[in-house]
């Protein structure tokens, strides 16, 4: 879980207030600890010098004899700060420094980290905009060194019990699919995507995925999504707009790296694989063909925008 750092810019008008507030966020993140999210709580770097109500502040909350000790104990022993703390990866940290993430106009560091870890961001009920189970960032990230890209992002968030509950298929789903790392996705990959046909190649792009890198999510999100598209496929040509971010290349970069986009498959054809998913923010990209028919499709190419 994420802490978005929004909800606590505004100090609730007395200190009750701000203790219900508190009380509400320990709550909500042990409800998620009950459905199996781990019970972590990543904050920003200034979050212990949080001012909860006019002449209140967290350190206050801490020490407070009206407090329930046991939510005390929770918040110490589930915060992590900073945002990023033990997390080793190149990865996030580039796509962290490289894009903005803003909702409602603010750039927010909790929400951008939540999305890009595909955690649940928790917020303290401060403003209307936080009641809400489902906040929706715009995000802008530099790609190709000199390009500047924007999207519009969803991510999973709650600042109660209730937004939880919405959120338990969710959660089950991420439990069931859990992937420790590359390795771990490859040697699964008949299990959990018995439709989808990998090339030879996608072997090591695959398993060079270490655990804790966020691309591993987006890639195993992507496969699922690949695959619950081949089980409606039954006859007819392929719908790509059933795919987020899918699109084919253009002639253009065809023409330009026809041979870089073209892979062996296990049937022994060579095929030129156009058709590709984006994960952004970033420009990692998996190439994917459908000449197999209904039913079946290619994974030729997993990694960095082929240029």
């Amino acid at each position: 879980m994420v802490l978005n750092e929004l909800s606590l810019r505004i100090p609730a008008d007395n200190i009750q207030t701000a203790q219900q507030r508190m009380s509400d966020l320990v709550d909500t993140a042990r409800e998620a600890a009950e459905f199996g999210v781990k019970p972590i709580i990543r904050t920003h770097s200034d979050f212990y010098n949080s001012l909860l109500a006019y002449n209140y502040s967290l350190s206050d909350w801490f020490v407070d004899k009206n407090v329930d000790r046991d939510k005390v104990r929770f918040i110490l022993t589930s915060t992590k700060t900073p945002f990023l703390a033990d997390i080793q990866n190149s990865e996030i940290e580039n796509k962290t420094t490289l894009s903005d993430f803003c909702c409602e106009g603010e750039i927010s560091e909790g929400l951008k980290i939540a999305y890009l870890l595909e955690s649940v961001a928790l917020s303290i009920q401060s403003e209307p905009q936080w009641e809400s189970h489902i906040i929706t960032l715009q995000a802008t990230w530099l790609e190709d060194n000199d390009t500047y890209h924007s999207d519009t992002f969803t991510v999973v968030h709650a600042s109660n019990k209730k937004h939880i509950q919405v959120h338990i298929p969710w959660i089950q789903e991420r439990l069931k699919t859990g992937i420790r790392d590359g390795v771990d996705l490859w040697n699964r990959r008949e299990e959990l995507f018995p439709n989808l046909v990998f090339c030879d190649s996608v072997s090591v792009q695959i398993q060079s995925i270490e655990n804790g890198n966020p691309i591993l999510r987006q890639v195993a999100g992507r496969l699922f999504a690949l695959e619950r598209s081949c089980r409606i496929w039954s006859d007819g040509s392929y719908d790509l707009n059933q795919l987020n971010k899918a699109s084919p290349e253009s002639e253009s970069r065809l023409q330009k790296f026809q041979k870089l986009l073209t892979f062996n498959c296990p049937d022994g054809k060579e095929r030129i694989f156009s058709l590709h998913l984006r994960m952004t923010p970033g420009d990692w990209r998996l190439h994917f063909s459908t000449e197999l028919g209904p039913g079946k499709l290619i994974i030729g190419y997993i990694g960095r925008k082929i240029q």
